[in-house]
């Protein structure tokens, strides 16, 4: 079987238990370091049996005894349920999230019970044809703060920019044009409030809308989502018929990644959202980005929310931007 690589994997230890990483049959393991970029100042590459040990059967990882490799266990939120983030003041898993770099001989884990590949299969066709074209497109991100690249560890490993970087390949000479209109904390009601300034008068070829995360937050007992479920579909199909109708725009809805059940502000409720969006894209005839379906399998396969979560909370890191860009790239 052809070997696969797997490149930047987010991975976080706890004491001497074993991780598993996405993919199994592990070949061998390229780098263990501190942090995404192995330029980056300050990167540390961990050693193999001084700092960590694989076990390439299973597919796992965990620290040695006498690792240098960040201890979770010694992280703020540490067996700690129904977490407050605005009680401490650093929820981040920056300083434990080591990344990893392997060769495997499995494409992919065992099917995943109930879990199906993305059933939206749309193509970005008039834009994949204006490229092809030679013509410039421009691309515009709206959204939260995951659209705005929350946590990304720098712009050009934003999902979006990812995207952009793979829509460069149909075309050698056309330019793409990415703004980012997103804003942090923001939920649908926002979005829709500012469509027609932020969006509608740019005259995109293309928008992503990234909503769901902030609005399906659970507010209190008395309010269990801040934007209920009826409330947010609504919104968002206000904001695609709007932009269908004032340009000729090829729009994506984004499926949102899941937070930390531990957070206190997590309903539970996130594939309620999920759903909207796929029906949504079906009903309007546009296009999908489930990156929720995506994010269950590498839950499925032993990732944790921690390795996934940058700021453990809601923020994808690199690797989960990674996810991201992934649901995208059947669309092209």
């Amino acid at each position: 079987m052809e070997k696969k690589r797997q490149l930047g994997e987010s991975v976080v230890l706890i004491h001497e238990d074993y991780h598993k990483l996405r993919y199994s049959g592990l070949i061998k393991c390229i780098s263990v370091r501190s942090h995404s970029f192995p330029a980056d100042d300050g990167n540390l590459e961990y050693e193999e049996g001084r700092d960590y040990r694989i076990n390439h059967l299973e597919g796992t990882i965990s620290r040695t005894p006498d690792s240098r490799i960040p201890n979770w266990a010694n992280h703020v939120l540490y067996e700690k349920a129904d977490f407050d983030h605005n009680l401490y003041k650093d929820c981040s898993n920056r300083a434990y999230t080591i990344w990893v770099d392997y060769e495997y001989d499995q494409e992919v884990n065992p099917p995943l019970d109930g879990l199906e590949a993305p059933a939206q299969r749309r193509k970005l066709q008039r834009v994949i044809d204006k490229l092809v074209g030679g013509r410039s497109i421009r691309y515009v991100v709206f959204g939260d703060s995951i659209s705005a690249g929350g946590d990304a560890s720098r712009d050009e490993v934003a999902f979006y920019q990812l995207f952009a970087d793979e829509l460069r390949k149909s075309s050698k000479h056309a330019d793409i044009e990415v703004i980012n209109k997103a804003i942090g904390g923001e939920s649908s009601v926002g979005g829709l409030s500012r469509v027609e300034a932020d969006v509608i008068s740019l005259q995109p070829d293309l928008v992503s809308i990234g909503y769901g995360m902030n609005d399906h937050c659970r507010m209190g007992e008395e309010i269990w989502n801040g934007i209920p479920p009826g409330l947010f579909e609504r919104n968002i199909r206000q904001i695609v018929t709007k932009i269908q109708e004032q340009t000729d725009a090829e729009i994506i809805l984004v499926t949102p990644c899941i937070s930390n059940p531990l957070w206190t502000h997590s309903s539970g409720d996130m594939a309620i959202y999920a759903d909207i969006l796929l029906r949504l894209g079906r009903e309007c005839g546009v296009c999908t980005a489930d990156v929720h379906e995506l994010w269950l399998q590498e839950l499925y396969a032993g990732k944790t929310h921690e390795s996934l979560l940058l700021n453990n909370i809601n923020h994808p890191n690199d690797y989960g931007h990674q996810i991201y860009a992934q649901a995208f790239r059947h669309l092209i």
